[in-house]
Formats: C-alpha cells, structure tokens, sequence
C-alpha cells in the first residue's frame, strides 16, 4: 500500500517540523529581559490593539521592575509579514521595505513578531507563501541581532449568528500556528502558542474570564469584538493567562509564622497575591488569592495600610481567599495609563494621520510640516520617565487582627 499523499501546505508543514527537530537549539525563555532592553513589538490588528489598551506592556513592566526596560509598538491592522499594510499608494513590494525599515529605526534588542491572523484567511494553499514571507521578513531583520519572541494567532472565537462558525478558520489558524512554531524551533527563538494557550482557557470557561454557561452577547465575558480583534478585556485577560508567564505572587505564610497576632510589618510589593491588570475595558484593578495557615481558630481581619482587604474564619483563611482589593491597585492603574499615553505619543510620532501629505507624494504641499514630528521624541521620553517611577514596587504595611482585637 503507497504511503498517504499530503497536499503542499501539509507537505511544507512536515518537513519544517522534521527540520526543528534535527537541528533546533533548545529555545530561550520567551520574556528573558536585560536592563536596558529595548522590546518592539510588530504584527498586525493583535500588535496594534495592545497599545490602546496596555495591559501585556503594563504586565511585562510589573514582572521586570527591577530592569529599566521601554517598548515600542509598531503594529498595524491587517498587516502581513510582507508588510501589504504599509504600503500606502506604492507598489505591495514598498510595504516590505517598509516594515523593515520601521523595525530597523525602532533598534530592538528584543523583537515580538505577532503575525498569522491575516494570512490565515488564505488557507492552506497560503501557508508556503507565509512561510516563505515570514523567513524573509526575520532574515531581513537578523542584522540587528535583537532576540525574537514569536507568538501564533489567537482562535477565532464563537460568537451568537450572524457572525460565522469559527471552525474552519481555526482548523486553518492552528496550521500557521504550527507553522510559526517550526520557525521559531528551526531558529532556536522563543514561541508563545497563544492559540492554544487561549483555546484551552475559553474551552474550560466559556472565554479567557468567565464561567461556563450561557454568554450574553456583547457581555464582558467575550474576549472580542468580532470573533478575533481582542476587546480591553480580552487583552486584560490574556495579560494573566499563565501561559503568558507575566503574573507574580508571593505568600504570607512565612511572614506570619511564629509571630504573635496583632501582626504587623512592612512587604515590598506586589504581594499578597497575583499582580495583572484586571477588569472590564477600564484602566484596571488587582487582586488574588491569600491563604494564611497555622492560625487558631477565630476570625481574623487582613489590613493594608489601615484598609481592610477581607475579614474571615481561619478555616476560610487556610483554604485561600480570593481578594479583589490590593493597596498595589492605584500604582498599577497610574502605570497603565501612563503606558497607553506613551503609546499614543509614539504613534503621533512614527505614524502621523496625514503622513501622505507630510512624507508621501503630496509633501510638497504640507511637507514643510513634518519638522514638527520630532518634537513628539521629548514627550514620549517624559512619558518614560514616568513609567520608570511607576514600576517601582512600593512599601505596604500589612496587618493581621483577631476580629475581637479589632472591636475593642
């Protein structure tokens, strides 16, 4: 009996993936910053969504504060990895040029490439023409030697008639997302498998945030808007998925050992519990998880900074609380909003709405304007300068109180 034969796409696909295992290096941790990083993120409507709300950049900021790290976000909706977007009114080839162009001034040295969601609407007679594309596009740009991180498509998400059933294009997204898989282990560079990661959480929750159940269409519980553009809570979701690896937490356990109650003392934060931008489409909360053990029984209020967080049993304590005020909320929230006004600046500064009249074929009748760009350069470095603040974890006073204590 002759071997199955497999169609060019599933052909391509195979012989990536035999490729990757042969000769592939072990991949690099996918957030692995060094002080001074310059992060660039590139890719279609996914990349460019993520800097009107912030929550990832607000999410990787937190989990490196330690480090002096900025980001820059050069996304463009329904761009491809030959860069189709960014043409403007030039030939498709001047798009490509142009991508590279734009991720070559931005001087990464650290490159997140979300690509896969435009091209995926060409099936799988497209994929060797994204393979090719996307190899192009990150030997282009090998000059730079910056570190990449390469993140698949997200699942095309189910949603009420009329929009469609996602089930072909997903069959058809998981195949780019393999695809983008290989490359990434064919190049020894790091890969987030969101479409997986993503597919998983909305399979066993109904969407990245909610329970299982009926969805009312329009609700916060839907991660998108259409299927497969993010909404703010989506991204504020997706930003604490644990495959994303971007959330901290940190016991009080070892804190409250041995010690007698009233407890009190000082933790530099973001403990107790997990730190990420949460919430439906505003600017964010923060919460998590609490469990204090080896308390006798009784009830017992946990303060921060004078403010009760939650009051309950020590039974209820040692089985975890989940809490939905943290005395970090106010410095997160500052922080997202100012990451969503550098975001802005930049876009001002490499992407101004009238660029054709300023830089394209018609400068010569507002050309003389375009001195004016620059002058967003200072405003996103105070921007920074902000952020550089706002990332640093403050002190808390954190007290344990007998409920009894706390009435006298």
């Amino acid at each position: 009996m002759s071997a199955p034969s497999l169609s060019p796409a599933r052909g391509l696909l195979a012989g990536l993936l035999l490729v990757a295992t042969s000769t592939a290096l072990a991949a690099p941790p996918p957030w692995d910053f060094k002080d001074g990083d310059r992060v660039v993120f590139v890719g279609d409507t996914f990349i460019e969504r993520e800097q009107r709300y912030g929550y990832v950049e607000t999410a990787l900021t937190l989990a490196n504060a330690d480090k002096h790290v900025t980001f820059r976000n050069l996304g463009w909706s329904g761009d491809t990895v030959r860069g189709l977007s960014r043409a403007g009114f030039d030939p498709p080839e001047a798009g490509f040029r142009e991508l590279v162009k734009q991720v070559t001034d931005s001087k990464p040295t650290v490159l997140v490439v979300g690509y896969g969601m435009a091209e995926s609407f060409d099936g799988e007679a497209g994929l060797p023409r994204f393979v090719e594309g996307y190899n192009a596009f990150l030997d282009a740009v090998a000059p730079l030697k910056a570190r990449l991180v390469l993140l698949s498509p997200l699942p095309h998400e189910k949603m009420p008639a009329p929009l469609p059933d996602p089930e072909a294009h997903n069959r058809d997204l998981k195949l780019y997302s393999e695809a983008i898989r290989s490359i990434a282990q064919a190049r020894g560079t790091a890969f987030i498998d969101l479409f997986d990661a993503v597919a998983r959480h909305r399979e066993g929750r109904g969407s990245l945030g909610a329970g299982k159940g009926a969805i009312v269409p329009g609700s916060p519980t839907y991660d998108t808007d259409n299927g497969i553009h993010l909404t703010a809570g989506g991204y504020a979701r997706l930003a604490k998925l644990p495959e994303m690896g971007l959330t901290s937490s940190a016991s009080l356990e070892a804190a409250f050992a041995g010690t007698p109650l009233p407890a009190k003392f000082e933790q530099a934060g973001p403990a107790p519990g997990k730190i990420a931008p949460l919430g439906r489409g505003g600017l964010g909360s923060v919460g998590g998880v609490i469990r204090l053990t080896g308390l006798e029984p009784g009830r017992y209020t946990l303060k921060a900074d004078g403010e009760t967080i939650a009051t309950r049993t020590a039974a209820e304590w040692a089985a975890g609380v989940t809490c939905t005020f943290h005395p970090e909320a106010g410095r997160v929230e500052a922080l997202t909003k100012a990451v969503v006004a550098k975001n802005l600046l930049f876009f001002y500064r490499w992407r101004p709405q009238n660029i054709t009249y300023l830089f394209g074929f018609r400068k010569h009748e507002q050309g003389q304007n375009s001195v004016e760009i620059p002058q967003f350069d200072p405003l996103v470095d105070a921007k920074e300068k902000e952020i550089a603040e706002l990332r640093k974890p403050a002190s808390h006073t954190y007290e344990l109180i007998r409920e009894t204590e706390a009435a006298r």
